[in-house]
C-alpha cells in the first residue's frame, strides 16, 4: 500500500499556506470557500480552498489535507474554467464542473488573482444569473429514484433471510438517505449546499422534515426503520407527487432528464408489446 505522508502544511497556518501558493508560477488564483475566513467559522469547521492553475500537470478536481492542524478540502480548476465562465453567452450548467465553479465564485472571496481574471469571472457570476435557473432541474428523476429505492427495501425487508433484512437495512442507511435528502432540495428546486447548510435549512425552513429525518437515522430496529423510510419519503416528495402503491410499471432512461410526458410514452410502449397482432 502507497504510505501517506504526513501532510506537509498541518503545521503552516492558513495565511502562510495562501502566501506560499501564490507564489508559485502555476498557480492563478486563490480563492476561500465557505465558512473559511467567515464570521461563521467555528473550532469545529474546516478549511475550503480553490486553488486555480495555469496548467493542470495531473487531472485533479479534489482533494484533502491538513492546514494548521485542520481538515481542509482543496477543489481545483484551470485558467481555462475561469476563461469559459466569463466567455459563456448562456447560463451555464449547475451540476457541470465549471457550474461548481461558478457557484464557488459567487460565495467565496479571492485572496489571490494573478491577472485578474478571477474577479472578473466573480464579478459576472455576482452580477446576473449565470447559472442555469433550478426549473430545469430533473425532479421527476429524483420522483423515480426514492420510489425504486424504497420499493426495492420493502421487497428485502419482506424476506425471513437474514442476510435481506440486513441488505434492507443497508440500502437505507445508504441508498435511502442520500436519495431522500438531495431529492428533497432537488425537487423544492433548492441548489445543494452541502450537508451543515442542508441541516440549518431544514432547521429554519422545515422544522417538521428536520425531526422526520432525525427519527429516520436513530430508529434501529429494522421494521420501524422502514416505517420511518416511508414516511420521510413521501414527505420528500409531496411536492410532485406520492409514493408508489401497489404493483405499477414505470420505465425511464437514466441518461435523460424525466418527464411526465416520457413516462407516459414509455409505458404506452411496454403495453403496446403485449398487444395481439394478427397477420
Amino acid at each position: 500500500m502507497f504510505p501517506l505522508p504526513h501532510s506537509n502544511t498541518a503545521d503552516m497556518t492558513l495565511d502562510a499556506v495562501l502566501t506560499q501558493l501564490g507564489q508559485h508560477p502555476t498557480v492563478d488564483g486563490l480563492v476561500t470557500v465557505g465558512s473559511t475566513g467567515q464570521s461563521s467559522f467555528t473550532p469545529s469547521s474546516d478549511y475550503d480552498i480553490l486553488v486555480v492553475l495555469a496548467e493542470m500537470p495531473v487531472p485533479l478536481q479534489v482533494g484533502i489535507t491538513y492546514i494548521d492542524h485542520r481538515l481542509t478540502d482543496l477543489l481545483f480548476a484551470t485558467t481555462t474554467h475561469v476563461e469559459q465562465i466569463l466567455a459563456a453567452q448562456v447560463a451555464i450548467d449547475g451540476d457541470a464542473w465549471e457550474g461548481r465553479i461558478a457557484r464557488w465564485l459567487t460565495t467565496g472571496q479571492v485572496v489571490f488573482d494573478r491577472h485578474g481574471r478571477v474577479r472578473q469571472a466573480q464579478a459576472k457570476v455576482r452580477g446576473s444569473n449565470w447559472i442555469r435557473p433550478l426549473e430545469s432541474i430533473d425532479a421527476y428523476g429524483a420522483w423515480i429514484g426514492v420510489n425504486f429505492n424504497l420499493l426495492h427495501t420493502r421487497r428485502l425487508m419482506q424476506s425471513d433471510d437474514p442476510v435481506h433484512v440486513h441488505a434492507a437495512e443497508l440500502r437505507m442507511s445508504l441508498y435511502g438517505v442520500v436519495s431522500i435528502l438531495l431529492s428533497y432540495f432537488r425537487i423544492r428546486k433548492l441548489v445543494w449546499e452541502g450537508d451543515k447548510a442542508a441541516i440549518r435549512y431544514l432547521m429554519v425552513h422545515d422544522l417538521p422534515y428536520f425531526q422526520l429525518l432525525q427519527q429516520f437515522l436513530r430508529e434501529s430496529d429494522p421494521h420501524r426503520k422502514l416505517a420511518a423510510y416511508e414516511r420521510i419519503a413521501a414527505a420528500t416528495l409531496a411536492p410532485i407527487g406520492t409514493l408508489w402503491s401497489g404493483e405499477p410499471t414505470v420505465l425511464w432512461n437514466d441518461m435523460l432528464p424525466a418527464s411526465w410526458e416520457m413516462l407516459e410514452q414509455s409505458l404506452a410502449f411496454w403495453e403496446a408489446l403485449f398487444q395481439s397482432h394478427e397477420k
